[in-house]
């Protein structure tokens, strides 16, 4: 009898996983009228896109789908069809979908191609991410991890750890950097893609979770129940602990506080360090763009070929007092791929997002960092005062003349400081150069001034009658952009070389590069500068000072200039 071989049993076939970025809504109803509300429908029929409600596993859900902006030719065709004679008929489209699905009574989302930026950023749970990671990554596994610093304005950071190396000892200042994502292999071995033995995938954390999820509806839906009850338990791992350290401001009353601290900071926007700050996930947007155009209030701007803080902050002194946060909550940005703004890139909304500041009521600090306050920790403010009190011991080199209880002013227009510099320029050994100006390829408009007065050892010294935070704040950027130029301008050394030649010819400082920068400082009521009479924000600023100048390989002094008689 011939015996016919049983075929060899088949391995279990893998779940279908794809890698898709989770986030955890909020103020969102689970239902489908409140899901639909989440999407602009009359702005969803402008953008030709389609809203369609269906369920997942059971689950209620919507469907944002379509070409978001429709088709349109690259910014770069018309020049290469002249170029090459050829008729380039190029177009590009962008297929997107966003899909919100409510389980167990809270409400996710999640999408394909573009879509994430048709999920409103404002109502992302921006802890959702973070929560994950601190329970559920694998510390040992972390590969990248991304910052927003909170000493310098705009700057991010990506570190990449080698493979053994501890996440806490790798180059990371947990008490003045904002963890936005880290990336490292997921714990959770519930998940589809974890099943059947399978090597744990990478999850990148930050407001939102991304990793492999399950296709199939049963799958994705279990997934997101494994998550939620995984950010629910809160059992933080010892390691990653300091992603829980950012304290966002929760109160409405302080939040309305605070904003009204950027509206007074309007006069002089350097003392609240306002700068524009684009989310990260725009960043490959903003490689595309050649011009923009922004609507604050009820007034639209100009279209720019760049983005500056100039111009926004002209249009935020027309607004009405106490409507800066909502009118930047109802702004919004278009980016356009052209000079002219006619091949739109995306219109992004609520530029609370867009911007950044610091503000100081009472002792306590404050910074708006991806549209939400957040309150400086207890450890950076120790390493604040830590350093500044450091820098107040060692003093200064220079022992400059004191403030006269009289001073000779040229002209009723001439200001305390200016006067001062010509007293001390009289000095043995230093020159006051107060109001000369360095005209540059980048300060071409009013020039930088590259110091009130320099030292006996070639210290750049700026001079400052402390009678406000906001005052020293602007003495601490000043000496910033004055060391950038000298720094980095040919022609600002040669001017400044040129400048100092003229006053003291013996004195040459060809290819001249900045070493000490002093800070001169005259307290209204005091002789000395401490911890305790230097005010908090001012704090902040000359430790922000310190650290970008020593970056530079520059020291940084304070002087205390004392009260004459």
């Amino acid at each position: 009898m011939t015996r016919t071989a049983l075929p060899s049993p088949q391995p279990p076939q893998a779940a279908r996983v794809r890698e898709v970025t989770l986030y955890r809504l909020t103020g969102v109803g689970a239902d489908e009228q409140s899901m639909r509300a989440v999407f602009d429908e009359a702005g969803t029929a402008r953008r030709e896109l389609d809203l369609s409600t269906t369920r997942i596993d059971g689950m209620p859900a919507v469907v944002l789908f379509g070409m978001r902006g429709g088709e349109r030719p690259p910014d770069w065709q018309a020049d290469a069809t002249r170029t090459t004679d050829v008729d380039l008929d190029l177009r590009a489209t962008s297929p997107v979908a966003a899909v919100l699905v409510a389980v167990d009574d809270r409400v996710y989302a999640f999408s394909y191609g573009h879509g994430h930026h048709l999920i409103p950023r404002d109502l992302r749970d921006p802890d959702f991410g973070r929560t994950f990671a601190a329970c559920a990554l694998d510390p040992a596994t972390v590969a990248t991890v991304n910052t927003r610093d909170m000493d310098t304005v705009n700057r991010y950071g990506s570190i990449h750890i080698p493979k053994g190396r501890e996440v806490r000892t790798f180059g990371l200042q947990h008490e003045r950097e904002l963890v936005n994502r880290l990336k490292a292999r997921c714990g959770l071995n519930e998940l589809t893609a974890a099943r059947g033995g399978e090597k744990a995938r990478f999850a990148e954390c930050g407001d939102a979770i991304r990793t492999h999820f399950g296709v199939e509806q049963a799958d994705l839906v279990n997934d997101i129940r494994f998550i939620a009850a995984t950010v629910e338990e809160h059992s933080v791992r010892k390691e990653l602990r300091f992603l829980q350290d950012r304290k966002e401001v929760r109160s409405p009353q302080q939040a309305e506080t605070l904003w009204s601290l950027v509206e007074e900071g309007l006069r002089d926007p350097e003392s609240i360090g306002l700068a524009i700050s684009p989310p990260l996930d725009v960043f490959d947007q903003l490689e595309e763009a050649r011009s923009f155009q922004v609507r604050i209030g009820p007034a639209t701007c100009p279209l720019r070929t760049e983005l500056r803080v100039e111009d926004l902050v002209a249009r935020l002194r027309h607004l009405r007092k106490g409507t800066l946060a909502q009118a930047l909550k109802n702004g919004w940005i278009k980016l356009f791929e052209d000079v002219g703004g006619r091949r739109e890139i995306a219109t992004h909304r609520n530029l609370c997002y867009w911007i950044e500041a610091t503000v100081s009521p009472g002792s306590e600090m404050y910074v708006l960092r991806d549209g939400r306050w957040y309150e400086y920790g207890p450890r950076y403010l120790e390493e604040v005062r830590s350093e500044v009190a450091d820098l107040l011991a060692r003093g200064s080199c220079l022992d400059l003349p004191d403030w006269p209880a009289r001073l000779a002013y040229q002209g009723d227009k001439e200001s305390p400081e200016a006067a001062y510099n010509r007293h001390a320029g009289k000095t043995q050994g230093y020159l006051c150069l107060d109001k000369n100006l360095a005209r540059t390829g980048v300060h071409s408009g009013k020039g930088v001034e590259l110091c009130d007065i320099l030292g006996p050892g070639n210290e750049l010294v700026h001079v400052k009658q402390g009678a406000s935070a906001s005052g020293l704040s602007h003495l601490f950027n000043q000496a910033k952009s004055a060391v950038e130029s000298l720094h980095y301008e040919k022609q600002a050394r040669e001017w400044f070389a040129n400048a100092v030649a003229r006053m003291e010819p013996e004195r040459d400082l060809t290819g001249f590069r900045p070493r000490t920068v002093v800070f001169a400082i005259r307290l209204a009521k005091h002789s000395q500068i401490t911890v305790n009479n230097l005010y908090p924000l001012a704090q902040v600023e000359l430790y922000r000072t310190a650290v970008a100048l020593r970056r530079c390989g520059i020291e940084v002094e304070v002087a205390a200039i004392g009260h004459g008689g």
